[in-house]
């Protein structure tokens, strides 16, 4: 290829900048950027450490589409920014956009505790889109008033609506977030209580935790109310190896006996103190006393409880037994109560008061 067709080419960009504006150009190239990326995420494009991120919702809506709409949006937007109105328009949303970034970007260092390469791209796009729209605002053009004081009034004025757009951003964003771990039915019908509840109380426990056995004594206190209200569903977070071995027991049971799991679930406890690595026989002899016959769950099954209670830990960011989590799925409401301190029945039943529906 010849230098004349480069050359051409080369001066029909100098030429397009010169037309647009450098500001300008950096806005449309954030914003194509941020779009063509969100495509990449619907359609699956992405590597392992982004699918955690990427099937997350706002307001059940999962966010590589909303990203389509909303930067296709924005750069329609984009075109029509020579109207006062429509340029307005593109700062508010710019402006919501970064505060849904850093709720995005808390999310993935807080609860998910992975970061998303993809996902931080789409967030500097906004950021380079928000610096190029200040500065195209600031260059000078269009922006001379009568006196200095006007001026910065009306910067300062258009300051503060931004950011109030920024917070209103951020705050909605967090509203509507639904987490790919919480909001889905489980794999398997482990939850007990009162299926159809939006409000969902999580329990997570290790089978050779001491002070989870301490806990139990309050949560036993707690668990009929609870039932009454809402879901209750009991996650095991094996710190201890040897917990792993009771989780095929417990998923069975949870499955198979939701009317005597409590009573079964004590005599798992008390197994637990006799052993570590209970028979398939300790077990159907510990919960023969209550009628019970123990009937295992197939292996993909318990795979697929196993893979339930570790994305729950994931999601809610537990980090230590004895913890329980009142969730609300539909507001995004959540209470985190740790150790044996914290979960006495009143406390429990407080919490569970405080994301429940008026």
């Amino acid at each position: 290829m010849g230098r004349g067709p480069v050359r051409h080419l080369e001066a029909m960009l100098s030429d397009r900048l010169k037309t647009i504006g450098i500001w300008s150009a950096a806005a449309w190239a954030g914003l194509s950027a941020a779009f063509l990326l969100s495509v990449s995420l619907a359609a699956g494009l992405c590597t392992e450490a982004c699918k955690a991120t990427y099937k997350w919702t706002i307001f059940g809506v999962k966010l590589p589409l909303l990203g389509i709409g909303f930067f296709g949006l924005c750069l329609l937007l984009f075109h029509l920014r020579n109207r006062p109105v429509f340029r307005l328009f593109l700062q508010t949303a710019i402006a919501g956009a970064l505060g849904a970034e850093i709720t995005f970007l808390y999310v993935q260092h807080a609860i998910i505790k992975r970061w998303c390469p993809m996902c931080i791209a789409v967030a500097f796009c906004v950021g380079v889109t928000g610096v190029a729209l200040a500065g195209g605002h600031f260059s000078g053009k269009g922006m001379i008033f009568s006196s200095w004081r006007e001026t910065m009034a009306r910067h300062l004025s258009k300051g503060a609506f931004l950011a109030a757009a920024v917070f209103a951003g951020a705050y909605l964003s967090f509203l509507g977030l639904g987490n790919p771990a919480t909001s889905h039915a489980e794999p398997l019908p482990v939850a007990l209580g009162l299926q159809d509840s939006e409000v969902e109380v999580y329990v997570f426990t290790d089978w050779f935790c001491p002070a989870c056995r301490e806990a139990e004594k309050e949560l036993e206190k707690a668990f009929p109310n609870i039932m009454s209200r809402s879901k209750l569903i009991f996650i095991d977070h094996p710190i201890h190896p040897e917990s792993v071995n009771f989780i095929p027991y417990n998923l069975t049971f949870l499955v198979r006996e939701k009317a005597k799991y409590l009573e079964i679930r004590k005599a798992l406890i008390a197994l637990a103190g006799r052993t570590k690595e209970p028979t398939p026989e300790d077990v159907q002899k510990a919960v023969a006393p209550l009628g019970v016959t123990y009937r295992p769950l197939n292996y993909a099954d318990i795979a697929a409880g196993v893979r339930y209670f570790q994305e729950a830990v994931k999601a809610f960011g537990v980090e230590a037994t004895p913890s329980l989590v009142v969730y609300n799925r539909k507001t995004n409401t959540r209470r985190l109560l740790s150790g044996t301190r914290d979960l006495s029945a009143p406390t429990i039943l407080m919490a569970v008061s405080g994301v429940a529906p008026p």
